[in-house]
This record gives structure tokens, sequence and C-alpha cells, in this order.
């Protein structure tokens, strides 16, 4: 019975903690953006720079487009650039 019980706290624990890290990834991500202020017309560098690469880009060449995401747990940024400047924010 104590073994049982060790385990489900030791489950308990480490989804408490995996939740918890989530938690903190996503405001630090969201923290970066804020500080970064207004995206439309920055380069994609400067954004890349600030707040890191995306876990998740989408290049269109033939239109000189691309799509580049960052999600985190409870939040979600997509920019959209044209020529390596950034159009403005698809989804927040």
């Amino acid at each position: 019975m104590s073994t049982l019980l060790a385990l489900i706290a030791v489950i308990v624990f480490a989804t408490l903690a995996s939740a918890w890290a989530g938690a903190v990834r996503s405001a630090s991500l969201r923290r970066k953006f804020e500080a970064l202020g207004q995206v439309t017309g920055r380069t994609r560098e400067e954004i890349l720079r600030h707040v890191g690469k995306p876990p998740n880009r989408t290049e269109k060449p033939h239109a000189g487009r691309e799509i580049m995401e960052w999600r985190r747990i409870n939040f979600r940024v997509v920019l959209a650039f044209t020529d390596g400047v950034c159009d403005g924010i698809d989804y927040e």
C-alpha cells in the first residue's frame, strides 16, 4: 500500500512540475514578445534575435512569404513575413 501511495505521489509531483515548467516557458515567451513591442515592419532577423527561433516555420518562396509560429501552453503567436519584413500578427 505504501508503495502505491509513493508511486501516486511521484506521478502527481511529476505532473505538477511539468505543468509549472510549461507555464514558466509560456510566460517567458510572452514577456519577450511584449518587450519587443510592435512587430509590424521589423525584420525577421530582429524578431528572431529577440524572441528566438520558432519551432514551426512555413515558406512560400513563390510569393516571397513566410509564416513563423511560436507556441507554448496557453500562448501562441503566428507572424507573417514578406521578403523578410513582418507584415504583422496573423494569430495571437
